[in-house]
């Protein structure tokens, strides 16, 4: 036989209705938080607005591009090839002053035109004078590629005759061309440049 029904006791029904109560709070307050937590922060958890994504790297991007030399860089350069050819010709300035001509003659490529009578005009030249002194100036630096450039060199000669030691200032320019051969700069091409040269004019 089945148990009688008891009606609801006051208490219980008390009971029931505190816990309808907050579980309704509960919920209040769980959508109070959501709606702080959207208004606040504008987004749920774990997204992001649209377009705001954080970018990601593409391995099949190509790379940038090269920058270009920066304008120091390429300044340094030419002050380079400046130095590397005013150093070819202060050692030009030099075996004439010493008349070596081994010293001098490891100057010149060995393509330079008539090497050879160029070699015998030098030594005729020091037979007669003495360089008491040899300055350069070079300017018109230009690069042709790595192994070639040119230049305009001015020298300002002193001589003196050893015959009657009579001493002489000219100025005579030339335009030169250079090679690069084993890291070392020699002179390929000589072409005199303005006034025709006097004698006793630097190898």
């Amino acid at each position: 036989m089945a148990p009688e029904d008891f009606p609801d006791s006051p208490l219980l029904a008390h009971v029931k209705r505190l816990w309808i109560h907050g579980f309704l709070a509960g919920l209040a307050v769980v959508l109070v938080i959501l709606s702080l937590w959207y208004f606040i922060w504008g987004w749920p958890l774990g997204s992001a607005p649209e377009g705001q994504e954080e970018a990601k790297p593409n391995s099949s991007q190509a790379p940038a591009p090269a920058t270009p030399p920066a304008p120091a860089a390429k300044a340094k350069s030419a002050v380079t090839l400046k130095e590397e050819l005013e150093a070819v010709l202060a050692s030009l300035a030099e075996a004439n002053q010493k008349k070596d001509l081994p010293q001098l003659l490891s100057l010149y490529d060995p393509t330079f035109p008539d090497l050879q009578h160029k070699t015998e005009e030098i030594s005729r030249t020091w037979k007669i004078y003495d360089y008491r002194s040899l300055r350069f100036r070079i300017d018109e630096i230009k690069s042709h590629s790595p192994e070639q450039a040119s230049a305009r060199v001015t020298w300002e000669v002193e001589t003196r005759n050893r015959a009657t030691l009579e001493v002489k200032d000219f100025s005579k320019s030339y335009l030169v061309g250079f090679v690069k051969d084993a890291g070392q700069w020699r002179i390929r091409s000589l072409e005199k440049a303005g006034t025709p040269g006097e004698q006793g004019k630097p190898g």
